[in-house]
């Protein structure tokens, strides 16, 4: 009797324990280990009355206040002066996509570069070769204040890129994002690429707002990934994908929309990692409309957000503490019908294009979080110039 109280107690201390070391910023204990979960606790503690809160709609603005903060187009440069708020919040990255680009598909080239031309997905069906899925930056274009990733079946696609590397028939699509991928050489019939990335952040606070195609065989994302993610000897702490929506779930929307969120880090092979989360929703994310799509990134959590409502919350991995770049992507089926998640998504039919659009992207950063970011390979701030590579590095490193 004596031994099972002693064990009693000793389970009770470690679960004590293994809450506090998850419920820490920087090393230092961040909010109650014995309130909710924890990070529900992050948005209790904003608010003067808790009587009748209903956690499970707990909003953006429940978790920082971004107010007396511009929503214009704007980029932060290391020499400027931050336009700090009353919450330590500053902007980064916002980009309406009201500005036409000569070059780049219109993106503005400083910060945005389209995904590489190549294959994406081979077919799936070796009767239809014509369902492989590849990637054009022609597929990419901005137009009336919005970033649009068209997709669709081409059986005589022009692309003078594509065409050098035959790809001329098939199903055609792309993506955007804060890194440019250029080849670096070329083995066994295959290229080989660096990735460069051109703006990059580490935590912080990210939203979008998205209007999904309506079609069979589709799915879209936003997601962030660093160079470092494929690396394994720290979890995820020194790279994770954060997909901060996959699309995948048009199919079953008669029955209940719903919407995934999820994290990947030890890179993609046998020592890959994952955690993830698909939720139910009240509002039809395919009705025609924008929807909003946000990740708060703390130094102890990621939070997702689907319309201003928290949605998810987890510290998988480690949380990552290094800068990532972001990507949109519009994607087809490769003729199996399957998407993310295990989710079907049908077969796409080649009568029609399917466009993603985005109508915005904004980002920001709180001072109170940068001390937590892991230093830089060189010691320097994060920049082009050291590829916003970190710190970290393992005996039990590699790609995979």
């Amino acid at each position: 009797m004596k031994s099972k109280k002693v064990l009693m107690i000793i389970s009770v201390f470690l679960v004590v324990v293994a809450s506090a070391i998850l419920l820490v910023s920087c090393g230092k204990p961040s909010y109650d280990a014995f309130t909710l979960n924890g990070w529900e606790f992050m948005a209790l503690n904003r608010m003067a009355n808790t009587d009748n809160v209903d956690i499970t709609k707990l909003k953006v603005s429940d978790f920082i206040n971004l107010s007396k903060i511009s929503d214009d187009t704007y980029l932060y440069n290391e020499t400027e002066e931050k336009l700090i708020n009353d919450e330590g919040w500053y902007p980064t990255l916002i980009d309406n996509f009201d500005v036409t680009y000569n070059e780049n598909s219109g993106l503005n080239p400083e910060i945005w570069a389209t995904s590489r031309h190549d294959i994406r997905w081979e077919s799936n069906k070796k009767s239809h070769p014509e369902y492989s899925n590849y990637w054009c930056s022609e597929m990419v274009s901005v137009k009336d204040g919005k970033a649009i990733v068209k997709a669709g079946y081409l059986d005589s696609h022009n692309c003078e890129v594509c065409n050098s590397y035959g790809y001329t028939k098939g199903r055609f699509t792309g993506g955007f994002e804060t890194r440019k991928e250029v080849v670096s050489s070329t083995a066994d019939g295959k290229r080989q690429y660096s990735s460069n990335i051109l703006w990059g952040q580490a935590f912080g606070y990210y939203e979008t707002s998205i209007k999904f195609p309506d079609k069979d065989g589709m799915w879209s994302a936003f997601w962030l990934q660093g160079n470092e993610m494929r690396e394994i000897g720290f979890d995820g702490v020194d790279g994770t994908e954060i997909d901060v929506y996959e699309s995948a779930f048009r199919k079953d929307n008669d029955k209940m929309s719903r919407m995934g969120h999820a994290l990947l880090w030890n890179g993609y092979g046998e020592s890959g990692k994952t955690a993830g989360h698909i939720g139910k929703l009240e509002q039809n994310l395919y009705d025609g409309k924008f929807h909003k799509f946000a990740l708060l990134w703390t130094p102890d959590c990621y939070i997702f957000f689907i319309d201003d409502i928290a949605t998810w919350a987890t510290n998988a991995g480690g949380v990552c503490k290094v800068p990532e770049f972001l990507r949109f992507t519009n994607e087809i089926d490769a003729g199996d019908g399957w998407g993310p998640h295990g989710q079907r998504i049908g077969q796409f039919s080649h009568d029609g294009f399917a466009n993603m659009e985005v109508e915005y992207i904004k980002v920001y950063q709180n001072v109170n979080y940068e001390k937590c970011i892991a230093p830089s390979i060189d010691g320097k701030p994060y920049s082009k110039a050291n590829n916003f590579e970190s710190h970290f590095k393992s005996d039990y490193d590699k790609a995979n």
